[in-house]
């Protein structure tokens, strides 16, 4: 079986990521469930899993990975570093995979049907990332001495020149230069004003700049988590479109955000929660928080409502996973003070 018969909507979308950017087959590895393209230096794997049958449907994680860092001794070094990258991210987040002691860009979406905007997304995500991966590679390699996570294809060896999807992600198309975002006076933030109404603890949509939500913090009685929603702060290479910020109300070092946003993108990518992965977990104003970008050029109506669902999903799992953690420590210390009594 293989992604090209197009029998599954998760193979579907793995060929439309195929045909969208042009793949070059030369330097393409067929895996069945996807494939590993060497766009540069690097190996970027694109894969579906099988589907899950939910409440009437078939759901399909389709995900990408690009390799760019070795750790090689800077892990800590290289996490603070990566915490503060990402505060300008797009859809991508790093995440780090211990047994082979490489650092990847990883992005994921859920597809439930024929959603042709979210295929679109998604082939731009893989673009974006590859890009992104060799741009932070040679940056944080010179500055950390840290080793490129260079690999060949295994039958024709190293890329000589690199795909121009490298320089040019979306080829033309994702960089805005629109004075203003297209979502200003976009009709379905009233859609996302229902959204919030349902889970929220309250919100306020902000007339021509977005939205700003509460959400309960089960670990710090009165605060809340906040979601904005922004048309006013563009990417600095990007440009306009939909800035995106759930912020915790965590104070915490430099050191352990850069930590926590491995351990929060890696759980993202390791256990299905029913949200699009797009987007990373950073350290934004003093505080840990998930960001995404979404330019301009991506624009669809749909994509107000599912950014908010899936952000909404989101706040709902990361007081799960901190209460889990508050937990296993008072558990551990209660055990400690036995152990000493």
């Amino acid at each position: 079986m293989s992604w090209k018969q197009r029998q599954t909507l998760g193979e579907e979308f793995v060929a439309d990521v195929y045909d969208l950017l042009k793949i070059d087959d030369t330097y393409l590895l067929d895996t069945g469930d996807g494939f590993v393209y060497w766009g540069g230096d690097f190996a970027t794997t694109v894969r579906t899993d099988m589907g899950v049958f939910r409440q009437s449907y078939s759901v399909y994680r389709v995900t990408a990975e690009t390799d760019f860092l070795k750790g090689r001794g800077h892990l800590k070094e290289l996490a603070v570093a990566l915490e503060h990258e990402m505060d300008q991210c797009t859809f991508s987040g790093p995440v780090y995979d211990q047994p082979s002691d490489t650092f990847r860009l990883f992005c994921g979406v859920y597809a439930t049907n024929d959603q042709e905007w979210l295929k679109r997304t998604f082939a731009s995500a893989v673009a974006l990332q590859m890009s992104q991966a060799h741009e932070m590679a040679r940056r944080l390699s010179a500055l950390f001495h840290a080793t490129l996570a260079t690999s060949a294809h295994p039958h024709v060896g190293f890329r000589v020149e690199p795909d121009p999807l490298i320089a040019d992600p979306g080829r033309g198309t994702l960089t805005s230069g629109d004075p203003q975002s297209v979502w200003t006076t976009d009709p379905s933030w009233q859609q996302a004003g229902w959204v919030m109404e349902r889970e929220a603890r309250r919100f306020e949509l902000l007339p021509g700049s977005g939205l700003r939500a509460e959400f309960d913090w089960v670990c710090g009685g009165q605060d809340s988590m906040v979601l904005e929603i922004r048309t006013d702060e563009p990417h600095p290479v990007l440009g306009h479109g939909l800035h995106v910020t759930l912020s915790v109300p965590m104070h915490l070092s430099v050191d352990a955000i850069g930590h926590l946003v491995l351990d929060l993108n890696t759980y993202e990518k390791t256990e299905y929660k029913r949200c699009h992965t797009l987007g990373s977990w950073c350290g934004h104003q003093g505080k840990l928080a998930f960001r995404e970008f979404v330019p301009n050029g991506l624009y669809a109506p749909e994509y107000l409502e599912e950014v908010c669902v899936n952000m909404c999903t989101r706040a709902i799992w990361t007081n799960e996973w901190f209460w889990d953690m508050k937990c296993k420590a008072q558990q551990a210390a209660q055990s400690a003070a036995q152990a000493q009594s």
